[in-house]
């Protein structure tokens, strides 16, 4: 079977072959050109030579013509698709916290620099608050650190290292007499007044505060008879016996309280208390007989040197690793102001382009973390639509080539558009191979085109001028060029063309010399199927129609 269809395949090409050169040989031979190997000017292999015109003008009637058309939109290419956004905005929050706002709708038209999304402040205030406080404390450290010593601060050092060397002096001399005897003296005082608690007061003692007591309590006696004496009158307050009684209640009161607290035994917290002062004082006379330790001096020594080096820092001033550390800090601190600050500010999520709603991604009372995508905007100014072009086509299509986009939705309108893109690698369906092709529409007015609408695209192929449309069998090779035979007043005329590429059974050639209406020498093959047909100067048929002409 497939040897069959080789052979058909090969019965074909030889009868179109044979065909092109029957109608050449014989439109040359009729026309006073003869084709031979041995005479006449020729191109390669051709030799041509003179009929008479009479005899040409006779055998012209016999071939068929064709006439050539303009070939100017020969290289343009359509196909359909789909619009689409050339790009979407995801607007992301760049803070996180509780929204507190949603300004926006799905479908809604934003300007640039309107409101989206607010999120809660009062946790970025405070940090602001914050921020500020630390950049206060750390301006005041530069500021000190630059400032000279303080007097005062001067001589509170001094003193302090004065004391920490009296104090190492101490230790390593050990106390001195009358500091033991002082000791000494302050242990027995404890101990005595512990044991004249514990005894309690001599017979002597409670014998002469009762008789006080009872001295008193006479004296009281007195002074109320005295009262009662003139009490009726009515400045009695301000008498001398009015006086008189209220300095012997006093005295009464006293006395009365000195015999019952002397004859009263001594509390535990009374016997305590001294037994502690006892102990105090023992340890001190302790401390003061004890040697000190290597540990002691260690430390009395370090607080010396501790005293000294604070008193060097304050009289020659701060060296300049401080004061850029603290030079550092201050400007951190103004980093982090800002920073706080402008979270504030992003707080609120304002729309970076004019343009349309298409989703919201979040609500209010929402607890959002930073990065989240709010709200994605469309820029409908900015569309595009993506084709897939035939391999075929897709040497005819480059950036930046010009593209005329017509809409289903709008058919009496023509939008303009501009290659942007071609892809690099095919996409094939069903074994037909297509290379996508994204056109940017550069029209101004789109407002009513949408995302999703149908549309065409016819891209424009190269204008070239002179360039006609020619069957494909009509060009010879004479004289080392490329001719198209045209009938001119009733005669062949070889013109020289140029080919610029083929399109099935027609061939695209430029030249300077065809004219509109010009009749070629030659054929395509649906002009053999026509029905009713005649030789003579004729137009010739179309199989599926001839190439676009121009417009």
């Amino acid at each position: 079977m497939r040897i069959g269809k080789i052979l058909i395949i090969f019965f074909v090409i030889l009868v179109a072959a044979g065909l092109i050169y029957r109608y050449h040989s014989v439109a040359l031979s009729f026309f006073g050109l003869s084709v031979s190997g041995q005479t006449g000017e020729s191109s390669p292999g051709v030799a041509v030579t003179r009929a008479s015109g009479t005899s040409a003008t006779a055998k012209l009637a016999t071939l068929t013509t064709t006439p050539i058309r303009r070939a100017t939109d020969t290289n343009t290419v359509s196909a359909a698709g789909n619009i689409e956004l050339a790009a979407e905005y995801p607007v992301v929050l760049q803070v996180g916290g509780i929204v507190s706002q949603v300004a926006v709708e799905v479908g809604d038209v934003v300007t640039a620099g309107d409101l989206l999304v607010a999120l809660d402040t009062t946790d970025l205030e405070r940090a602001v608050a914050r921020a500020e406080l630390n950049l206060a404390s750390a301006q005041a450290q530069l500021d000190k650190l630059r400032e000279p010593a303080d007097p005062a601060e001067i001589a509170a050092a001094e003193a302090s290292l004065e004391a920490a060397r009296q104090k190492l002096a101490d230790l390593e001399a050990g106390p001195s007499k009358a500091e033991l005897a002082a000791a000494q003296a302050n242990l027995a005082a404890a101990k005595a007044k512990y044991e004249e608690l514990k005894a309690g007061p001599s017979e002597a003692e409670l014998t002469k505060l009762k008789a006080t007591l009872e001295q008193a309590t006479i004296d009281l006696q007195q002074a109320q008879w005295a009262y009662d004496q003139v009490s009726y009158k009515g400045d009695v307050g301000a008498s001398s016996q009015a006086a008189a009684l209220q300095k012997a209640t006093i005295a009464f009161n006293a006395a009365k309280a000195d015999y019952e607290i002397a004859s009263a035994p001594p509390t535990e917290s009374e016997l305590q208390s001294a037994l502690n002062a006892i102990y105090a004082a023992q340890e001190q006379l302790d401390a003061l007989r004890k040697e000190p330790t290597q540990a002691e001096l260690a430390a009395a020594r370090a607080e010396v040197a501790s005293a000294q080096y604070q008193l060097d820092q304050l009289t020659k001033g701060a060296d300049e690793a401080e004061l850029r550390a603290a030079e550092i800090a201050v400007k951190q601190a103004h980093l982090d102001l800002e920073e706080a600050q402008a979270n504030v500010a992003r707080a609120k999520l304002q729309a970076p382009i004019s343009g349309v709603v298409l989703s919201v991604g979040v609500e209010v009372g929402q607890q959002v973390q930073a990065g989240l995508t709010a709200v994605t905007l469309a820029d409908l100014s900015h569309l595009q639509l993506t084709v897939n072009v035939a391999e075929v086509d897709i040497v005819k299509v480059h950036a930046g080539q010009k593209a005329e986009i017509t809409v289903d939705a709008f058919p009496d309108k023509v939008f303009a558009g501009e290659v942007s893109r071609i892809a690099p690698a095919s996409s094939s369906t069903s074994g037909v191979v297509n290379y996508p092709v994204t056109i940017r529409l550069t029209e101004a007015a789109l407002q009513d085109v949408r995302p999703g609408m149908t549309a065409v695209a016819t891209l424009m192929g190269e204008q070239m001028a002179d360039t006609w449309l020619v069957p494909t069998n009509a060009l010879t090779q004479y004289q080392g060029q490329t001719v198209v035979m045209i009938v001119r007043d009733g005669k062949p005329v070889p013109i020289a063309v140029t080919p610029r590429g083929v399109q099935g059974e027609w061939t695209v050639v430029q030249s300077q010399e065809l004219h509109e209406g010009d009749q070629a020498l030659g054929s395509v093959s649906s002009h053999l199927e026509e029905t009713g047909s005649t030789p003579g100067q004729r137009g010739g048929g179309f199989m599926m129609g001839p190439p676009p002409v121009g417009r």
